[in-house]
């Protein structure tokens, strides 16, 4: 940290809330830099600077881009709350923000059917009974310039105008798939058939319960880390769960060729449905024990899909009278760690789920792992002539590797294979994209090792150490092979 001392931002401090916001601004802007435009970024805050919060949000994304909903934090019959002499505070808030609002939808959910309605089939549908809803606004709530705005034609020839909670191409299909009823004469309103016997969908509401509280998080958490309390005020899983089923790409299209507004997460694939798996990137830039690591793997146990996370984390150290500091913990990031090898073997084991992706890697913010050429002015024609490692000193070659790949943009997440041959070590990243040789004194019998690991990668790049070379002569031997066997980009550090 360059020498600077890290202080609690206390409430005593007069700047309490300036620092604060001068803390997130910064990691705002960067987030929302960061957001793909259909994604969301999701907050949870207490009370103290929701109102703080919800204004810097608007500022920076936009004030038709944020949300806010509420989470029961505390159960009833929870012991451990905040109390005042008013109220008793029993929520926190949940704060969506969007970088385009009219990208982003957040899926349904699958209810069970309300049977006080009256299904009926007037129309003798073969998939059974059904009541119908409403799929659009009146005409006098219609806004002829507003989004989904278009004519319909009913079976009687009558055409009717207003804005439709589905995008014109959808309403055709389902006009095909007779899921639409016009009234039976042919000439009323359209409204949406829904079956007895189909799932009933339900849009998630701002208020979020039933979802796991404080308590139970941190019983949950407990019990992973071996009956210790380890970690205060963690976030339960299955609000973290819930969230992302809510903005995690799992949907129902009716044309899986056109993007669909309808959205459903479904707990499994054995329904009659299009589950799309972009391997979604879930990123927590303030990780804590990791609640978020430990979310994903279950969810992806759950519905079989590869969502993928990255935790960010300051290595804050923990107080030594503290009852977490031990000999294995010293700071929050080790507790994170730990956090996610352990939920992930208990996942595995409860599931028996052998092929589910628990892996992670762990990387620290550091400096270049490469020294910089710093020269005797004195003595210029003798600095020339040494040759001189550049690799610092307390680094491994495994740094230099990672190094690399951040440089050329290559996805840390890709195996990362080492090859022991007999006079040298070579790194191949994606199964031979990407070649690395760091070693000394390196000839041109390396050509053919390299043309080996590299026969089944379409392009491969090869990355030495440019003083790594046994002499000049071996080098443009090695580069000129390796141009025979279409491998062009010889690159050194």
């Amino acid at each position: 940290m360059g020498g600077k001392l890290l202080t609690t931002n206390t409430e005593t401090n007069g700047r309490f809330h300036s620092n604060w916001l001068n803390m997130m601004y910064p990691r705002l802007k960067l987030a929302r830099n960061l957001l793909k435009d259909d994604a969301v970024l999701v907050i949870n805050i207490d009370d103290n600077e929701i109102k703080n919060l919800l204004t810097l949000c608007q500022e920076v994304f936009g004030e038709e881009n944020v949300d806010c909903g509420i989470w029961q934090k505390v159960d009833n019959d929870s012991g451990k709350m905040k109390i005042t002499y008013r109220m008793r505070l029993e929520h926190e808030y949940v704060v969506f923000c969007f970088k385009n609002k009219n990208h982003s939808f957040f899926n349904k959910f699958i209810e069970e059917r309300n049977y006080k309605n009256e299904y009926t089939n007037p129309d003798n549908d073969p998939r059974g009974p059904w009541i119908s809803a409403l799929i659009s606004n009146t005409e006098e709530n219609s806004n002829p310039n507003g989004e989904l705005f278009y004519d319909i034609e009913t079976p009687s020839g009558k055409i009717i105008s207003r804005q439709w909670r589905v995008a014109q191409w959808e309403m055709e299909e389902l006009i095909k798939d007779n899921r639409i009823y016009f009234g039976s004469s042919g000439d009323s309103a359209p409204r949406l058939k829904s079956f007895i016997n189909e799932p009933k969908l339900s849009t998630p509401t701002t208020i979020f319960n039933n979802v796991g509280t404080a308590k139970t998080a941190g019983k949950m958490i407990e019990e992973i880390m071996g009956d210790r309390k380890i970690f205060s005020y963690p976030k339960p899983v299955e609000f973290v769960e819930h969230l992302l089923k809510i903005i995690t790409d799992c949907r129902y299209s009716l044309n899986p060729n056109k993007s669909s507004r309808r959205k459903i997460y479904f707990p499994g694939a054995n329904m009659d449905v299009k589950l799309e798996d972009r391997n979604e990137i879930i990123l927590d830039f303030f990780s804590g024990s990791a609640t978020t690591a430990h979310a994903v793997m279950d969810l992806n146990n759950q519905d079989n899909l590869n969502r993928k996370f990255i935790m960010v984390q300051l290595p804050e150290l923990l107080d030594e009278k503290s009852k977490f500091f031990n000999e294995e913990y010293k700071n929050v990031c080790e507790i994170g760690k730990d956090r996610i090898r352990k939920a992930g073997d208990k996942i595995v084991e409860e599931s028996g789920n052998k092929n589910l992706d628990i892996g992670f890697k762990v990387f620290k913010l550091d400096s270049s792992n490469l020294e910089k050429w710093d020269p005797d002015y004195n003595d210029l024609e003798q600095t020339l002539l040494m040759s001189q490692d550049n690799i610092k000193s307390d680094r491994t070659q495994e740094d230099l590797v990672y190094e690399i790949m951040l440089k050329y943009g290559i996805d840390l997440a890709l195996p990362v294979e080492k090859h022991e041959l007999s006079d040298n070590t070579i790194y191949s990243i994606g199964f031979g994209a990407l070649l690395i040789c760091l070693d000394d004194n390196i000839t041109k019998d390396i050509s053919n090792s390299i043309i080996e690991l590299s026969k089944d990668s379409d392009i491969c790049r090869v990355v030495f150490k440019d003083n790594g070379f046994a002499s000049d002569s071996d080098k443009t031997n090695i580069k000129e092979n390796l141009r025979t066997h279409n491998i062009d980009e010889f690159i050194t550090i």
